[in-house]
């Protein structure tokens, strides 16, 4: 390689690690936000007490998106793009899931709607990168994720528990500077 094309290279590596740090920079700015609206007084606020005791929801077994479920993933060669765009998508599926179920007057639905707004923003910061994905693993997660039918559900899981694991696996995927 001649110093011209390894300057290019290096060029070009450095543009496209600034594009991704503007994307995960301006993921930032809407994981904020998500952060303040998952904190958990508001949590038990919005997802325990205003729902009837022992409530449960019921939702695909690939719905259900741990921490422990991101570190068998890693354990496994996700990489970190990967987990990331997996939690979003996942979650926007939970939030559509309990949204259904929620009556319109519900206390909880503007809470759970704002935080579906939130996940919207954070798709649409991700969607150039899905189509990036090489793993088919990961698309074989995307597809069983929104191509369930209303028999594979499976699994009854309390509101709040989908919530306290969407707030745990932000956390451990992205690393911003959290206020709180």
């Amino acid at each position: 390689m001649t110093p011209k094309m390894l300057r290019h290279f290096a060029g070009a590596i450095c543009f496209s690690l600034l594009g991704v740090l503007a994307i995960v920079d301006s993921l930032c700015v809407h994981l904020e936000e998500l952060h303040s609206k998952l904190q958990y007084r508001q949590r038990v606020r919005y997802m325990k007490d205003y729902f009837p005791v022992n409530y449960a929801v019921k939702v695909h077994y690939e719905d259900i998106y741990r921490t422990i479920n991101v570190t068998h993933m890693q354990n496994r060669n996700f990489t970190e793009m990967d987990l990331k765009v997996l939690w979003v998508y996942i979650n926007s599926q939970v939030l559509e899931t309990v949204l259904d179920v929620l009556p319109k007057r519900h206390p909880s639905r503007t809470y759970v709607e704002d935080i579906s707004t939130l996940f919207g923003y954070l798709r649409m910061k991700l969607e150039e990168m899905v189509n990036d994905i090489e793993d088919d693993r990961v698309e074989e997660i995307l597809y069983r994720v929104s191509d369930m039918d209303e028999q594979s559900k499976r699994k009854f899981i309390r509101p709040k528990a989908l919530f306290d694991n969407c707030y745990r696996v932000m956390k451990q995927l992205f690393q911003c500077n959290w206020s709180s």
